[in-house]
């Protein structure tokens, strides 16, 4: 009993991560850094975390808590971008001399919540039915490291197939939009698989 309600007390805290992360994903996703290379969205060093925990609310709290997590951090970035909007369109005083940088960083996160936010709930809902299928035939429950690796590489895929493309289309040759779907999505594999320790923990 001690050890579910201490579970329980943990939830709204990591509820509280995986949005945050969400919307600081959503920010930093405009600016690309350079691997090697490659080009990826800046986005890539946080977002893994929301998967690896989409995969702690299925196992610890059931499949309705994942989706209830994604879903209130979908509402939460279209308050963001709203207040974004807002703060940009208010006239500012005539010392503000940062309009233009302003609306540079968070003028574009329309674009990229759209993107970001299909490709998450799609992403998101394959990686939750992969886990569940794998939890299903785990009979002994086992192997929450091998589910939540292979569920995430999927949900992962999924999400850097669909969100690169409507992002940063018509910024980018399409050849490097195609190197990177591939190479964000098996950098974020390798970040959850060095944070695979701390998940199984939670």
């Amino acid at each position: 009993m001690k050890n579910q309600k201490a579970r329980f007390t943990l939830l709204p805290v990591l509820m509280a991560i995986s949005t945050g992360t969400m919307l600081i994903a959503n920010i930093i996703a405009g600016k690309q850094f350079q691997i090697f290379d490659f080009a990826l969205p800046c986005a890539v060093v946080v977002f893994p975390i929301t998967y690896i925990l989409s995969d702690v609310f299925s196992e610890v709290y059931g499949y309705k808590w994942s989706r209830r997590s994604a879903w209130v951090a979908f509402g939460m970035n279209l308050f963001a971008v709203a207040a974004f909007q807002m703060t940009i369109a208010l006239p500012g005083v005539a010392w503000f001399a940062g309009q233009e940088a302003f609306e540079i960083v968070l003028g574009n996160t329309p674009r990229i919540l759209i993107a970001s936010l299909m490709s998450y709930m799609i992403g998101d809902w394959v990686n939750d039915r992969v886990f569940r299928k794998m939890k299903a035939a785990d009979t002994e429950n086992k192997r929450f490291g091998l589910r939540a690796i292979a569920s995430s590489f999927f949900g992962e895929f999924t999400d850097s197939l669909i969100f690169i493309p409507f992002a940063f289309f018509g910024t980018m040759p399409v050849s490097q939009m195609v190197t990177m779907v591939f190479i964000q999505a098996g950098t974020k594999l390798v970040l959850e698989l060095l944070l695979l320790p701390a998940t199984k923990w939670c």
